[in-house]
């Protein structure tokens, strides 16, 4: 078995519809490396480094960042699949502002606590598969979600599990963001 690492990660769960919709661009790509299972698909909006056993202090400080932010839902659209050379994604073409300012707010918060990956930028995506190939990007009908909450996911790496140890919902506020 692989080195088995702990990362912690906050991101938005696919709901059931979105899964298999994103799960179909994925089955349809042909031999991989390896599949992102659809229990594990996400977009990560801030993530730690990698650590031999999991950080409980760690978690606990995300645990409290998560449950201090208000947000309201935010409408999503992957309408961008690509390929890097190591794995193929779905994205976003443009910016989402509302997304921008909730990673935004995530990162500074946990870079502030000293528990943000070294050199972390967010580019939103949902990662598909691993492989090997040749860089490429295309549209696709669009997949759109309002993300009504965000979690904080134990991800054992070198096991392909995720453990969600918190969730926070996005609720409808009059104005803009509370951070």
């Amino acid at each position: 078995m692989a080195d088995i690492e702990h990362r912690l990660l906050f991101a938005f769960r696919l709901a059931a519809s979105v899964r298999s919709l994103v799960a179909g661009h994925r089955d349809g790509l042909g031999p991989a490396a390896s599949i992102v299972s659809d229990d594990r698909l996400h977009m990560t909006l801030a993530i730690t480094s990698d650590h031999p056993q999991l950080p409980c202090a760690a978690a606990d400080m995300l645990c409290a960042i998560g449950s201090s932010l208000t947000a309201s839902p935010i409408a999503l659209r992957l309408d961008q699949l690509s390929g890097a050379r190591g794995s193929i994604a779905l994205r976003p073409a443009r910016r989402i502002k509302a997304l921008s300012e909730l990673t935004a707010t995530l990162n500074r918060r946990m870079a502030a606590a000293g528990l943000l990956r070294d050199k972390w930028r967010c580019h939103p995506h949902v990662t598909l598969l691993y492989r090997a190939g040749a860089p490429f990007s295309r549209p696709i009908d669009p997949i759109c979600w309002t993300a009504t909450d965000f979690v904080l996911i134990h991800s054992i790496v070198g096991a392909t599990r995720h453990i969600e140890l918190g969730r926070w919902p996005l609720i409808e506020r009059q104005g803009s963001f509370g951070f």
